[in-house]
């Protein structure tokens, strides 16, 4: 506010000291001038007259006349003859100089202009023509300087006045506009800063009214949003640490009973004792996996993950995955097929996209026994799309939107086949790093189709050939 009122007051300073400058030379200043001028010469001219034509004063009580004239009114008087010449001058200076500037004009009784003198100096003129049959050959000029003090004092007195009481209701309206302005962007910034306050009190409930200027508005939103990740952080953080207990507890027990199990004597037989190791190495080796995809997925979110920007081709890539993952197939009765067009290239990380092929595929297997995963991919205008297709027996409709969430699984009781619900956000990540997308569909019943679309790999230039080699620059005989 403080501000508001320093700015209007310097504002309303550099008005009329501008406004002072430009009246110096306006036509304005002048106009003012030539009024007094004349005021003076009709005032004066009834009283150098009032004997009448017939009976002129003699030319020393017309000369006292005149300085007690001048001397009154503050302005200088002369008389010139009709040549311009002077032969009178109240200050006694001028006499014999000559002030072309107001010789006669004919018919026009009263005559205004200026005239600079020997020193330089500017003065305001107005002439007065004495009333034919007078008897004077002379004229009367009547002067004033052009000075600043009397600049001043003019603007003092005619526009000072105005101008200050136009500014003080100008002070006054503009401050309050601009209380009402600094109110408007200085209370929006008080509520984000109570909720803000509010928020580091452990109030995430708490939002910012959107309200004020467009800027306050704008800020009130980015604050809310950032609220609700935070929020969303926070429910994340909990959800995960709730999950990672709940996934270690089930795999821990069956360790620990197990091994106590071999300690204690109760799994005493080869079979048994066998049968608690296995289940041991395979809780561990669940632990360990999954061990290893938090890891991952934590170098995602810390943003340690560089990928690389290869050249790959998908159908080469494909087939890998489908070569080894065709025993685990035949293992579970299911028939793993691949249909892949050629020249399906991609720029990315091969060990990654790897990973996620491998997981759906892997998903496909355990999800769908005794049936059938076809593997399929093509190019769809600058795209590449890979379909992973189950016959199994569904993902429910409630639980699709959700499967790509860490630690989701559609169905509990499948941990058993050894997943702990980080696959497939595992899964997301790597695609969307790669530019691309991930989704799913899927028929109770009838199986599941996850779908990869990624950015195809534009065409590369052809490389300018090098006749003294006799192959593209660039290239070694290797290439």
């Amino acid at each position: 506010m403080a501000s508001y009122i320093v700015v209007i007051v310097v504002c309303l300073a550099l008005v009329g000291l501008g406004l002072l400058v430009f009246v110096r030379s306006s036509p304005l200043w002048t106009f003012s001038q030539v009024q007094r001028l004349d005021a003076v010469a009709r005032a004066t001219m009834p009283i150098i007259t009032r004997a009448g034509p017939e009976n002129p004063l003699p030319p020393e009580q017309l000369y006292d006349l005149l300085d007690q004239i001048a001397a009154e009114q503050e302005v200088r008087i002369l008389m010139v003859d009709s040549s311009g010449t002077t032969v009178f001058d109240s200050e006694g200076e001028w006499v014999g100089l000559a002030i072309q500037t107001l010789s006669p004009s004919g018919r026009a009784r009263r005559a205004q202009g200026s005239f600079t003198d020997p020193d330089g100096k500017l003065w305001l003129l107005a002439r007065e023509n004495l009333p034919p049959g007078a008897g004077w050959q002379y004229q009367l000029v009547f002067a004033v300087p052009i000075v600043r003090r009397q600049l001043l004092l003019w603007f003092s007195q005619n526009l000072l006045p105005p101008i200050a009481q136009a500014g003080l209701v100008a002070l006054v309206l503009s401050a309050l506009l601009a209380w009402l302005v600094t109110r408007s962007v200085a209370r929006p910034l008080e509520q984000v800063a109570e909720a803000a306050g509010a928020i580091a009190q452990g109030d995430l409930d708490q939002r910012a009214p959107v309200s004020g200027p467009q800027e306050a508005q704008e800020m009130a939103h980015s604050f809310n949003r950032m609220v609700e990740q935070v929020t969303s952080a926070q429910q994340a953080q909990r959800d995960f640490v709730a999950n990672v207990s709940h996934e270690l507890k089930t795999p821990l027990t069956s360790i620990q009973g197990f091994s106590q199990a071999i300690l204690d004597g109760t799994a005493a037989d080869p079979d048994s004792v066998d049968r608690s190791a296995r289940i041991i190495h395979g809780e561990a080796g669940r632990m360990h996996r999954m061990v290893e995809e938090l890891l991952g997925l934590a170098r995602f979110d810390a943003g340690q993950v560089e990928l690389a920007q290869d050249k790959v081709d998908l159908g080469v890539l494909l087939a890998n995955c489908v070569e080894r993952m065709e025993p685990q197939a035949k293992t579970a009765g299911n028939e793993l097929l691949l249909s892949s067009q050629d020249g399906l290239v991609v720029t990315g990380d091969a060990d990654w996209l790897t990973q996620v092929f491998i997981n759906l595929i892997d998903n496909g297997i355990r999800h769908a026994s005794d049936a059938r995963v076809d593997v399929a991919a093509g190019k769809i205008d600058s795209w590449i799309e890979v379909t992973v297709t189950d016959t199994g027996e569904g993902i429910p409709p409630e639980d699709l939107d959700r499967i790509f969430e860490r630690f989701y699984q559609a169905d509990r009781s499948r941990r058993h086949k050894g997943g702990v619900g980080l696959g497939l956000s595992i899964a997301r990540e790597v695609v969307q790093r790669h530019g691309g997308e991930i989704s799913a569909e899927s028929t109770m019943g009838l199986g599941t189709r996850f779908t990869v679309r990624l950015p195809a790999r534009q065409a590369e230039q052809e490389k300018p050939k090098d006749w003294r080699k006799g192959h593209y620059a660039g290239e070694t005989e290797k290439d």
